[in-house]
């Protein structure tokens, strides 16, 4: 019997830039128009079915009866913060579920939970549909890019219960092609399977196709070489940072792309154009906006910056997602047709993620994102990404100290010039000395998933 995820697929369907013509090119009132329908429909639902929503919109004095505009759904329904959902998962214990999920334990296709990298992981879970609506989203992305049903996809990582890259799969699954799994195996054995498999596409996170690479090196084997056309990352903003990218490129030869999205919120960004440098939100199935994190004032205008506001058309386990704060700093352009040449109505992420709000720090009365500090640092030779940002707090005041490995052909007598130069360089950008630290090659840690770079150790003080 034929696999019912595997599309029908022909030449003329090849040609088509477009997995879905009709929605990406859908003009901008009628896409809006779309969301208004769909996210009334889910504020209905979740204020008559899931407890917490109900309790908070009573507490804001707002009904689903109030919301006719997207205007009143961005000015009425109050932003929510994963704090929410932690608080929902505490008081409920040994059931995780309860009170959030809007279809019910017995519909579970699969269960996952966050990293907990910033405190206890939020328990998640996924049904059948969702997983095709979610593969459907990553193939808006893979299709634009050149992707078919008859290319082969190398999963380099291990799958756990981290949902990102599930749903890559799930996208795989759902276009119709082949797929590798690299779970379980060393990097060496990764490596070897590369070159012995012909996949077409890689999907890792950036920090360890730069660790690929260097293994790779170490064992005689040139990745450039390989079959390889396209990686794919997520769960890091490193394809966005130009030394990242470039060294990704060079390294493998091969054009690089971008997913951006959140687990607790199925958001999923992809690249639709590899040229553009940023990422559109999939608008099938997400409706994003930006706000003052100061005032949670919606902006409006085009390529201002601000911070990104999820809505999610996909009902999933940590509870239909309406105005989910995402922490991110974002500049959003209304239609990607005003910012690059194409027939993409969507909405546009210059650069994807700039910065985080909750990564701000305050040294010495100076903010400093350390975004700022990372385009920084990686410009000057002999410097690598390879790096980690400690603060500490010493006489009341925040310190901040950068450990970053020195490039393998630095000398090691000319570490103190590089740490110099970098002091240098940051006070001017950013204006505020910031200590440097540079390590020998291959001193810090390398990461299959989501790499750690910042620590913030004030609360240990």
């Amino acid at each position: 019997m034929r696999d019912s995820y595997r599309p029908r697929y022909n030449a003329a369907a090849a040609d088509s830039d477009h997995w879905n013509e009709y929605m990406e090119t859908m003009p901008r009132e009628d896409l809006d128009a779309l969301h208004l329908r769909r996210i009334r429909r889910n504020i209905e639902y979740a204020y008559d079915n899931i407890p917490f929503y109900r309790e908070l919109y009573d507490d804001a004095g707002v009904t689903p009866s109030d919301i006719k505009t997207l205007e009143d759904f961005n000015t009425k329904v109050p932003i929510i913060d994963k704090p929410d959902l932690m608080e929902i998962q505490k008081e409920h214990g040994g059931d995780p579920f309860r009170g959030r999920d809007p279809s019910g334990p017995e519909h579970h296709m699969y269960r996952f939970q966050t990293s907990g990298t910033t405190g206890a992981p939020l328990q998640e879970a996924v049904t059948q549909p969702a997983t095709m609506a979610v593969g459907d989203a990553w193939n808006y992305g893979f299709w634009r890019c050149g992707v078919r049903p008859d290319d082969t996809f190398y999963f380099a990582f291990p799958f756990g219960t981290f949902l990102g890259f599930w749903s890559a799969y799930w996208g795989v699954r759902r276009l119709g092609a082949t797929v590798r799994s690299g779970a379980g195996q060393s990097t060496e054995e990764r490596i070897n399977d590369i070159v012995s498999v012909d996949p077409d596409v890689v999907v890792m996170t950036p920090t360890y196709a730069m660790y690929l690479l260097e293994k790779a090196d170490e064992m005689g084997v040139d990745l450039s070489e390989t079959s390889v056309r396209l990686t794919v990352h997520a769960g890091e903003k490193g394809p966005f940072v130009d030394s990242v990218r470039s060294r990704i490129e060079e390294g493998w030869d091969a054009e690089v792309w971008d997913a951006y999205g959140q687990s607790e919120s199925i958001f999923l960004g992809t690249t639709m154009d590899t040229d553009s440098g940023g990422v559109n939100p999939v608008e099938p199935y997400y409706y994003s906006t930006i706000v003052d994190p100061d005032t949670d004032e919606v902006i409006h205008e085009d390529g201002a910056r601000g911070e990104h506001i999820i809505t999610c058309h996909i009902p999933t386990a940590p509870g239909l997602t309406l105005r989910y704060r995402s922490h991110d700093i974002v500049e959003m352009y209304h239609d990607s047709r005003d910012v690059f040449d194409t027939d993409l109505t969507w909405k546009f992420f210059e650069g994807s993620v700039l910065d985080r709000t909750d990564n701000m720090l305050t040294l010495r009365g100076t903010n400093i994102y350390p975004r700022a500090i990372e385009e920084v640092m990686t410009g000057v030779p002999n410097a690598t990404p390879h790096y980690e940002i400690h603060v500490d707090r010493e006489s009341g005041n925040d310190q901040m100290t950068v450990q970053m490995e020195a490039s393998p052909d630095l000398d090691r007598d000319s570490y103190g010039d590089l740490e110099d130069e970098l002091r240098a360089e940051l006070q001017e950008a950013v204006g505020v000395r910031i200590d440097f630290e540079v390590t020998e090659p291959q001193s810090l840690p390398r990461y299959e998933l989501k790499s750690k770079r910042f620590f913030d150790h004030r609360d240990q003080s």
